[in-house]
């Protein structure tokens, strides 16, 4: 019985085993490569869109409250002294410093004002001056955000960004059942609904009858150039909060990789509530005419990519940042939300 001759696999085969071989792994690791980068890249705009969302949050839940001072229905009416009435009284008008007024002292803790620099030209205790419930210094140097708010270090400042300053009161008063001596030393305002007063709260000091006592709140938004280290290069938002009579940092920030947050306030020129043009620089007047807050946040990725390059321009309302001149490796976001402003009835519209 003849057997049939075995045969292996010929030089030619092998070859082409191989070349397809090397042709599925090399698909397979472009796969893997491209899936991988990916999610790298969905990861850095992920992290990002949420910075900015939340960032957004903050400043338009913020925004939403300027101009609310609880049950107070003229500002005007509001004694912010900076002395004591018993000793120092304000002659000018004796009725600061009598009935309701009587013995109102306010000073904020030495170089903790963070008011405007001793260059600069605006009233003393920057943080009781209620004529401004909003500030806005718009594409600040950083020798420029010092002067205007010393509490700001222009070596920590990112250049080119806006400042915000929003005063206002807590949401809710000060429940007298609960108060004790953790509130001594805040700042509140004291108000029977028709006059007020900003003081320290003393929880031995005896309380005027048919009045409330409500939190007085101060809020400076502003880019810093870092993140927790001095050199991480990771552009953060952070605010500063009025604690006691001092102006303190919240450790850690708002938002990480916040390149800029820029506000344009819809004013009312009319009494219709609808907005008839907007600004991001406005005046007293306007401010009180404002119905609507547009706000505009540059969000940016934590990390650099390699493969990637941004030589984009973002609109931020009438803002542009332009990086044609200088492009990196940062992916970025231009994110808005409109906010409504709806405590008006306190103030008088431009008309008026």
């Amino acid at each position: 019985m003849k057997q049939s001759a075995q045969r292996g696999m010929s030089l030619i085969e092998l070859m082409i085993g191989l070349v397809i071989s090397l042709l599925i792994i090399g698909v397979v690791a472009a796969v893997f490569v491209n899936a991988n980068r990916n999610f790298a890249q969905d990861q850095r705009v992920g992290r990002m869109q949420e910075n900015a969302r939340y960032a957004m949050h903050i400043i338009a839940q913020d925004l939403s409250m300027i101009g609310f001072w609880g049950p107070l229905m003229d500002t005007s009416s509001i004694n912010a002294q900076t002395r004591n009435c018993t000793t120092s009284p304000d002659i000018s008008d004796p009725s600061k410093c009598a009935g309701f007024f009587a013995n109102s002292i306010l000073e904020m803790a030495s170089g903790d004002d963070c008011g405007p620099g001793t260059s600069a030209t605006a009233p003393a205790n920057w943080a009781y001056d209620i004529d401004r419930f909003v500030e806005i210094v718009t594409e600040s140097t950083a020798a420029n955000a010092e002067t205007s708010f010393d509490c700001i270090d222009e070596d920590e400042f990112f250049p080119d960004t806006d400042i915000l300053v929003i005063k206002r009161l807590h949401g809710l008063p000060l429940d007298a059942a609960r108060a004790d001596s953790n509130d001594d030393g805040k700042i509140y305002l004291r108000t029977n609904g028709d006059a007020g007063m900003i003081m320290q709260y003393d929880s031995s000091a005896a309380v005027p009858l048919n009045t409330e006592d409500w939190q007085y709140l101060i809020h400076l938004y502003y880019i810093q150039d870092y993140f927790l280290a001095d050199g991480d290069a990771i552009p953060t938002l952070y605010r500063k909060t009025l604690s006691g009579n001092a102006m303190d940092i919240e450790v850690g920030g708002v938002a990480q990789g916040i390149e800029h947050v820029h506000v344009m306030f819809g004013v009312d020129a009319g009494t219709d509530g609808i907005p008839d043009y907007y600004t991001s620089s406005p005046t007293v007047v306007e401010e009180r005419a404002a119905v609507t807050a547009k706000v505009y946040v540059l969000a940016r990725s934590l990390e650099a990519d390699q493969l990637y390059t941004n030589a984009k321009s973002y609109q931020l309302g009438d803002v542009t940042k332009d990086f044609s001149g200088s492009p990196d490796n940062f992916y970025r976001r231009v994110f808005t939300t409109t906010v409504q402003l709806r405590n008006r009835v306190h103030f008088n519209r431009i008309a008026s």
